[in-house]
Protein backbone atom coordinates (compact mmCIF):
# COMPACT_ATOMS: atom_id res chain seq x y z
CA UNK A 1 0.00 0.00 0.00
CA UNK A 2 2.75 2.41 0.65
CA UNK A 3 4.29 1.62 -2.38
CA UNK A 4 1.51 2.81 -4.34
CA UNK A 5 0.87 6.35 -2.69
CA UNK A 6 4.41 6.63 -3.03
CA UNK A 7 3.94 6.16 -6.55
CA UNK A 8 1.13 8.55 -7.22
CA UNK A 9 3.13 11.73 -6.42
CA UNK A 10 5.64 10.51 -9.03
CA UNK A 11 3.01 9.71 -11.72
CA UNK A 12 1.53 13.26 -11.11
CA UNK A 13 5.10 14.91 -11.17
CA UNK A 14 5.57 12.90 -14.37
CA UNK A 15 2.46 14.02 -16.02
CA UNK A 16 3.21 17.42 -14.98
CA UNK A 17 6.30 17.31 -16.62
CA UNK A 18 5.36 15.38 -19.48
CA UNK A 19 2.59 18.16 -20.25
CA UNK A 20 4.75 21.02 -20.19
CA UNK A 21 7.62 19.96 -22.45
CA UNK A 22 4.74 18.51 -25.01
CA UNK A 23 2.69 22.35 -24.74
CA UNK A 24 6.17 24.26 -25.14
CA UNK A 25 7.27 21.85 -28.07
CA UNK A 26 3.92 22.06 -30.06
CA UNK A 27 3.28 26.02 -29.98
CA UNK A 28 4.26 27.84 -33.08
CA UNK A 29 4.28 31.13 -32.13
CA UNK A 30 3.18 34.12 -34.59
CA UNK A 31 6.53 35.38 -35.39
CA UNK A 32 7.22 32.16 -37.27
CA UNK A 33 3.79 32.59 -39.04
CA UNK A 34 3.11 36.69 -39.89
CA UNK A 35 5.00 38.24 -43.49
CA UNK A 36 6.30 41.06 -43.58
CA UNK A 37 7.87 42.00 -40.01
CA UNK A 38 9.81 44.73 -39.57
CA UNK A 39 12.04 42.53 -37.09
CA UNK A 40 15.03 45.00 -36.99
CA UNK A 41 12.98 48.17 -36.34
CA UNK A 42 14.54 49.99 -39.75
CA UNK A 43 13.06 53.23 -39.49
CA UNK A 44 13.88 52.54 -43.94
CA UNK A 45 11.54 49.91 -43.44
CA UNK A 46 8.95 50.76 -41.13
CA UNK A 47 5.16 51.39 -42.30
CA UNK A 48 4.40 54.44 -45.16
CA UNK A 49 8.58 54.49 -45.84
CA UNK A 50 9.00 54.10 -49.82
CA UNK A 51 10.80 51.29 -50.02
CA UNK A 52 13.57 50.83 -53.26
CA UNK A 53 13.20 47.74 -55.20
CA UNK A 54 16.37 46.15 -56.69
CA UNK A 55 14.70 45.01 -60.25
CA UNK A 56 17.62 43.46 -62.24
CA UNK A 57 17.47 43.38 -66.06
CA UNK A 58 16.63 39.48 -66.74
CA UNK A 59 19.33 37.72 -69.03
CA UNK A 60 17.55 35.46 -71.66
CA UNK A 61 18.75 32.25 -71.45
CA UNK A 62 18.32 28.50 -73.55
CA UNK A 63 14.57 27.32 -73.04
CA UNK A 64 12.94 30.59 -72.73
CA UNK A 65 9.79 31.42 -75.14
CA UNK A 66 10.25 34.99 -77.09
CA UNK A 67 7.05 36.52 -78.56
CA UNK A 68 8.18 38.71 -81.37
CA UNK A 69 6.55 41.10 -83.37
CA UNK A 70 7.57 43.42 -86.97
CA UNK A 71 6.30 46.80 -87.78
CA UNK A 72 6.31 48.90 -90.48
CA UNK A 73 4.25 51.29 -92.87
CA UNK A 74 4.34 48.40 -95.23
CA UNK A 75 3.36 45.43 -93.68
CA UNK A 76 3.86 43.51 -96.60
CA UNK A 77 7.16 43.77 -96.24
CA UNK A 78 7.39 42.31 -92.52
CA UNK A 79 5.48 38.97 -93.15
CA UNK A 80 8.38 37.24 -94.02
CA UNK A 81 9.90 37.13 -90.79
CA UNK A 82 7.48 35.71 -89.28
CA UNK A 83 6.77 31.83 -89.58
CA UNK A 84 4.64 31.00 -92.12
CA UNK A 85 1.76 29.60 -90.54
CA UNK A 86 2.26 32.18 -87.60
CA UNK A 87 1.72 35.26 -89.96
CA UNK A 88 -0.91 37.36 -89.12
CA UNK A 89 -2.93 36.84 -92.15
CA UNK A 90 -2.78 33.53 -91.48
CA UNK A 91 -3.27 33.64 -88.07
CA UNK A 92 -6.75 35.58 -89.06
CA UNK A 93 -7.83 32.98 -91.41
CA UNK A 94 -7.12 29.89 -89.27
CA UNK A 95 -8.67 32.02 -86.15
CA UNK A 96 -11.82 32.98 -87.92
CA UNK A 97 -11.76 29.00 -89.24
CA UNK A 98 -11.61 27.30 -85.54
CA UNK A 99 -14.18 29.93 -84.28
CA UNK A 100 -12.01 32.39 -82.88
CA UNK A 101 -8.38 31.06 -82.99
CA UNK A 102 -9.95 27.85 -80.28
CA UNK A 103 -10.99 24.77 -82.25
CA UNK A 104 -12.94 21.82 -81.41
CA UNK A 105 -9.48 19.84 -80.38
CA UNK A 106 -8.66 22.25 -77.72
CA UNK A 107 -5.74 24.05 -79.76
CA UNK A 108 -5.72 27.60 -79.54
CA UNK A 109 -3.53 28.46 -82.53
CA UNK A 110 -1.92 31.91 -80.14
CA UNK A 111 -0.24 29.31 -77.72
CA UNK A 112 3.41 31.19 -77.40
CA UNK A 113 4.81 27.35 -77.42
CA UNK A 114 3.18 27.07 -81.27
CA UNK A 115 3.79 30.72 -82.60
CA UNK A 116 6.84 31.95 -80.09
CA UNK A 117 10.39 31.65 -80.63
CA UNK A 118 12.43 29.45 -78.15
CA UNK A 119 16.07 30.06 -77.04
CA UNK A 120 17.64 27.05 -78.30
CA UNK A 121 20.45 25.20 -76.03
CA UNK A 122 22.87 27.48 -77.71
CA UNK A 123 21.63 30.51 -77.12
CA UNK A 124 20.02 31.10 -80.12
CA UNK A 125 16.38 32.06 -81.57
CA UNK A 126 15.77 31.23 -85.26
CA UNK A 127 13.97 33.97 -87.27
CA UNK A 128 12.51 33.67 -90.96
CA UNK A 129 14.94 34.89 -93.30
CA UNK A 130 17.76 36.27 -90.81
CA UNK A 131 18.79 32.79 -89.51
CA UNK A 132 20.31 32.39 -86.44
CA UNK A 133 20.09 34.74 -83.98
CA UNK A 134 22.08 35.20 -80.64
CA UNK A 135 19.88 35.51 -77.72
CA UNK A 136 21.14 33.68 -74.55
CA UNK A 137 22.59 36.62 -72.35
CA UNK A 138 21.00 39.21 -73.78
CA UNK A 139 18.04 41.17 -72.60
CA UNK A 140 14.43 41.87 -74.11
CA UNK A 141 15.66 45.26 -75.01
CA UNK A 142 19.10 44.43 -75.97
CA UNK A 143 17.94 41.71 -78.26
CA UNK A 144 15.08 44.05 -79.88
CA UNK A 145 17.95 46.44 -81.15
CA UNK A 146 19.98 43.57 -82.63
CA UNK A 147 17.01 42.05 -84.56
CA UNK A 148 16.20 45.96 -85.81
CA UNK A 149 20.36 46.67 -86.67
CA UNK A 150 19.72 43.46 -88.83
CA UNK A 151 16.33 43.82 -90.65
CA UNK A 152 16.63 47.95 -90.98
CA UNK A 153 19.04 47.55 -94.03
CA UNK A 154 16.39 46.23 -96.34
CA UNK A 155 13.07 47.76 -93.71
CA UNK A 156 14.61 51.29 -93.04
CA UNK A 157 11.15 52.03 -90.75
CA UNK A 158 11.63 48.43 -89.17
CA UNK A 159 10.19 48.25 -85.41
CA UNK A 160 10.79 45.09 -82.98
CA UNK A 161 8.80 44.14 -80.02
CA UNK A 162 10.56 41.52 -77.78
CA UNK A 163 8.63 40.16 -74.46
CA UNK A 164 8.98 37.25 -73.12
CA UNK A 165 6.07 34.44 -73.32
CA UNK A 166 5.00 34.24 -69.68
CA UNK A 167 7.42 33.86 -65.85
CA UNK A 168 6.87 30.02 -65.50
CA UNK A 169 8.22 28.72 -62.37
CA UNK A 170 7.95 25.76 -59.68
CA UNK A 171 6.91 25.89 -55.98
CA UNK A 172 6.61 22.92 -53.96
CA UNK A 173 6.75 21.87 -50.32
CA UNK A 174 4.71 23.57 -47.40
CA UNK A 175 2.27 24.84 -49.87
CA UNK A 176 -1.39 24.70 -50.08
CA UNK A 177 -1.75 24.04 -54.30
CA UNK A 178 1.84 22.97 -55.24
CA UNK A 179 3.27 23.01 -58.85
CA UNK A 180 4.26 24.79 -62.27
CA UNK A 181 2.84 27.84 -62.42
CA UNK A 182 2.57 30.33 -65.47
CA UNK A 183 1.73 33.96 -65.31
CA UNK A 184 1.63 36.41 -68.50
CA UNK A 185 2.68 39.76 -66.98
CA UNK A 186 5.90 41.83 -67.03
CA UNK A 187 7.14 40.71 -63.40
CA UNK A 188 6.02 38.84 -60.61
CA UNK A 189 7.65 39.20 -56.94
CA UNK A 190 7.56 36.13 -54.44
CA UNK A 191 5.05 37.32 -52.21
CA UNK A 192 2.81 37.07 -55.71
CA UNK A 193 4.23 33.80 -56.18
CA UNK A 194 3.31 31.96 -52.74
CA UNK A 195 -0.54 33.55 -53.16
CA UNK A 196 -0.81 31.84 -56.82
CA UNK A 197 0.18 28.54 -54.97
CA UNK A 198 -2.98 29.06 -52.03
CA UNK A 199 0.03 30.70 -49.75
CA UNK A 200 1.89 28.39 -47.26
CA UNK A 201 0.21 25.69 -44.64
CA UNK A 202 0.47 26.73 -40.98
CA UNK A 203 3.90 24.22 -40.64
CA UNK A 204 6.00 26.03 -43.68
CA UNK A 205 9.42 27.04 -42.50
CA UNK A 206 8.75 30.56 -43.47
CA UNK A 207 12.52 31.79 -42.21
CA UNK A 208 14.03 29.50 -44.88
CA UNK A 209 12.48 29.65 -48.12
CA UNK A 210 14.82 28.29 -51.07
CA UNK A 211 14.93 29.66 -54.66
CA UNK A 212 16.78 27.67 -56.95
CA UNK A 213 17.44 30.39 -59.77
CA UNK A 214 19.45 29.61 -63.12
CA UNK A 215 22.33 31.22 -64.41
CA UNK A 216 24.42 31.39 -67.14
CA UNK A 217 27.18 28.90 -65.70
CA UNK A 218 24.85 26.46 -63.49
CA UNK A 219 22.18 27.35 -60.88
CA UNK A 220 22.47 29.49 -57.36
CA UNK A 221 19.98 28.33 -54.10
CA UNK A 222 19.15 31.42 -52.44
CA UNK A 223 17.24 31.08 -49.03
CA UNK A 224 14.83 34.12 -48.18
CA UNK A 225 12.74 35.15 -44.90
CA UNK A 226 9.39 36.35 -45.91
CA UNK A 227 8.57 36.94 -42.47
CA UNK A 228 10.83 39.54 -41.89
CA UNK A 229 11.17 43.09 -44.70
CA UNK A 230 14.95 43.06 -45.06
CA UNK A 231 14.42 40.46 -48.41
CA UNK A 232 11.96 43.28 -49.82
CA UNK A 233 15.07 45.29 -50.66
CA UNK A 234 16.81 42.39 -52.33
CA UNK A 235 16.91 41.18 -56.11
CA UNK A 236 15.36 38.13 -54.70
CA UNK A 237 12.30 39.82 -54.22
CA UNK A 238 11.32 39.73 -58.01
CA UNK A 239 10.68 36.06 -59.43
CA UNK A 240 12.82 35.03 -62.46
CA UNK A 241 11.71 32.98 -65.10
CA UNK A 242 12.15 28.89 -64.33
CA UNK A 243 12.55 29.95 -60.51
CA UNK A 244 12.60 26.77 -58.39
CA UNK A 245 10.68 27.60 -55.19
CA UNK A 246 10.51 24.92 -52.12
CA UNK A 247 9.44 25.42 -48.61
CA UNK A 248 10.97 23.35 -46.15
CA UNK A 249 8.37 22.41 -43.04
CA UNK A 250 9.25 23.71 -39.48
CA UNK A 251 11.03 21.37 -36.87
CA UNK A 252 7.29 20.67 -35.02
CA UNK A 253 6.26 18.80 -37.89
CA UNK A 254 8.10 15.85 -36.51
CA UNK A 255 5.93 15.64 -33.13
CA UNK A 256 2.56 14.94 -35.56
CA UNK A 257 0.96 17.75 -33.30
CA UNK A 258 -2.42 19.55 -34.48
CA UNK A 259 -2.13 22.75 -36.64
CA UNK A 260 -4.04 24.70 -34.33
CA UNK A 261 -4.49 25.43 -30.86
CA UNK A 262 -7.20 23.00 -29.90
CA UNK A 263 -5.92 20.04 -32.42
CA UNK A 264 -2.31 20.62 -30.24
CA UNK A 265 -4.21 20.24 -26.97
CA UNK A 266 -6.47 17.58 -28.41
CA UNK A 267 -2.98 15.23 -29.12
CA UNK A 268 -1.35 16.49 -25.78
CA UNK A 269 -4.53 15.47 -23.83
CA UNK A 270 -3.88 11.96 -25.93
CA UNK A 271 -0.78 11.24 -25.08
CA UNK A 272 -1.21 12.57 -21.06
CA UNK A 273 -4.31 10.25 -20.70
CA UNK A 274 -2.00 7.25 -22.12
CA UNK A 275 0.64 7.81 -20.05
CA UNK A 276 -1.85 7.89 -17.20
CA UNK A 277 -3.58 4.65 -18.13
CA UNK A 278 0.21 2.90 -18.31
CA UNK A 279 1.00 4.60 -14.88
CA UNK A 280 -2.24 3.62 -13.55
CA UNK A 281 -1.60 -0.25 -14.77
CA UNK A 282 1.88 -1.01 -13.88
CA UNK A 283 0.64 0.89 -10.26
CA UNK A 284 -1.78 -1.61 -9.42
CA UNK A 285 0.80 -4.75 -10.47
Amino acid sequence: MKNKENRSPLAIKFMGFLFVILLASSCIPNEKIVYMQNKEDEEALSNDQLIALSRVDYKLQPNDILLINFYSRELGEVEKYYPIFARPDNLLRMGNQNGGGNNGNGNNNNDPYMTGYNVDRDGKIEINSLGKVNAAGLTTTELKKQIEDLIRPDISDIGVSVKLSGIPFTIYGEVNNPGPQLVRQYDLNLLEAIARAGDLTINANRNHVLIMRQYPDGVKIHEVDVTGRKFIESELFFIQPDDLIYVAPLKIRELGTGETALQTFATIVSVISGTVLVISVLSNN
